[in-house]
């Protein structure tokens, strides 16, 4: 989806078209954290309010992206989303996604 909003962005098409796929990545970023989330509770994942803060965060984030891509145009926003957001939701999925997939994996080991 971070794809699909650069190529749009870069190839200037409509801002109305650009919303729309920040809107998608919101929809689905909710979507996903949701779905986390509920794992996290089946599992009594210990630290489910801190990782669910940085989820809250993540989301408050992604809701100024349109204010961003307003304020700064398209080719400024391009280089920032590519180095700054990226890598914030990259970092969370390889550090604290994985602390979350580690723990329900020990807790599905000790039921067997």
């Amino acid at each position: 989806m971070f794809n699909q909003l650069n190529k749009a962005v870069e190839n200037n098409e409509l801002r109305e078209d650009i919303y729309a796929i920040i809107d998608d990545i919101i929809a689905y970023t909710r979507k996903h954290f949701a779905t986390e989330e509920q794992l996290m509770a089946e599992s009594h994942y210990p630290e489910i309010e801190a990782h669910k803060d940085k989820h809250k965060k993540l989301i408050e984030e992604a809701l100024h992206l349109k204010g961003k891509l307003d304020y700064i145009g398209e080719q400024m926003f391009t280089d920032w989303l590519n180095h700054w957001p990226f890598a914030r939701v990259l970092a969370h999925i390889q550090y604290a996604d994985q602390q979350v997939e580690d723990h329900i994996s020990r807790v599905a080991y000790r039921m067997q």
